[in-house]
């Protein structure tokens, strides 16, 4: 068994590798969803070949801290991975919907358990010890799969809880990806001899790349296309300038925008008059940074001195929302720097949602 394990786990590490890299260099927009991911897959990566290393067969008292302490990374690394696919899980789940902060919780106490358990049950010998040359598991063993279960079942509760602001596509992901651990945790329950934890890990995460992750680098690689050259980046704000404004409104092979803000700044008159244009571009970049803290993860451009475009991809109505209120309060406590108008919709095309959002202002 131990040589099926052991081929199977690096059999695993070298695919999960394959995957990392494309998550490392096929992502250009590194946001917080993208990160979260990369960080889950590596945490995979690490895991999986500790626990490669944990079957490797030496003689009695040699190198034992070397197999017990890869047996502890391993034990830690699934729970790291399991906090850092959560929040990648809640922050797709966040594009839809609006999700409460305490939601995380549950997650960071019960990886926080799981790793603190075995660590000291490595300690203590009541989770890993060695006996005449093998790793051999202490009373505590059952623990971090029982944590593991509910963990598992309290993101299946999240999963159904949010099923409505979700594709199917993405229910179909993350119920299939965490199909795969439930079982293992099964497995281990009732024999911990048979431990392919990391090989399912694997399988799991063919099954969130092929289905989420392949289809966002894609839209990502269709929005470097438009947005990839200087000539469309202004270069006071960073933002996207107007000739990007113009291809982002006509190109029907662009990705679907379901919302848009479009805002004009008010006092540029009058403080270039007071002040000068010094005056007028630290007030332009003061918007910028409300702008961006507001719509963080958008696509925002510049249209001209004091108009600003802004687009939202694959967001909830409801997060529209919520980041239009945060920057309605943020223009208020800025003596009303800019007025604004948005729009959001699945059907109106582009042109007239901008319009729209236009005659707002």
């Amino acid at each position: 068994m131990g040589t099926i394990i052991i081929s199977s786990d690096i059999i695993s590490a070298v695919f999960l590798a394959v995957l990392l890299c494309g998550s490392i260099f096929g992502a250009k927009d590194k946001n917080k969803e993208t990160l979260y991911f990369t960080g889950c897959l590596g945490a995979a990566v690490i895991g999986t070949i500790a626990d490669s290393v944990t079957y490797l067969t030496l003689e009695p008292g040699r190198l034992d801290a070397l197999l017990t302490g890869a047996n502890m990374i391993s034990y830690v690394m699934t729970a790291v991975m399991f906090l850092l696919f959560t929040l990648y899980f809640l922050s797709v789940i966040k594009t839809k919907a609006s999700v409460p902060k305490w939601a995380i919780y549950p997650v960071i106490v019960i990886s926080a358990i799981d790793a603190i358990l075995v660590i000291i049950g490595t300690a203590n010998r009541k989770m890993i010890y060695m006996d005449n040359g093998e790793v051999m598991d202490g009373e505590w063993t059952d623990y971090p799969s029982m944590l593991l279960f509910l963990g598992i079942l309290y993101l299946y509760f999240v999963l159904f809880s949010y099923r409505k602001a979700m594709s199917s596509r993405q229910l179909l992901a993350f119920g299939g990806f965490l199909f795969f651990p439930i079982a293992d945790s099964w497995i281990t329950l009732f024999d911990a001899t048979i431990d392919f934890t990391y090989p399912l890990v694997a399988l799991a995460f063919v099954v969130i790349y092929v289905i989420i992750r392949e289809q966002t680098v894609a839209e990502e690689s269709m929005r470097k296309i438009l947005f990839e050259e200087d000539a469309l980046t202004d270069p006071k704000t960073g933002f996207k300038n107007k000739k990007a404004y113009d291809e982002a409104v006509k190109n029907k092979e662009r990705g679907r925008a379901k919302g848009v803000l479009y805002c004009s700044l008010n006092h540029l008159d009058e403080i270039r008059e007071k002040d000068g244009p010094e005056a007028v571009d630290k007030y332009v970049l003061k918007f910028d940074e409300i702008l961006r803290d507001s719509f963080s993860g958008a696509d925002i451009c510049r249209v001209s001195e004091n108009n600003f475009a802004v687009f939202m991809y694959n967001a909830g109505e409801d997060v529209l929302e919520k980041r239009v209120q945060k920057f309605s309060s943020a223009m208020e406590e800025n003596d009303d720097m800019a007025k604004f108008g948005y729009v959001y919709s699945d059907t109106v095309p582009l042109f007239d949602m901008v319009r729209d959002a236009q005659a707002g202002v």
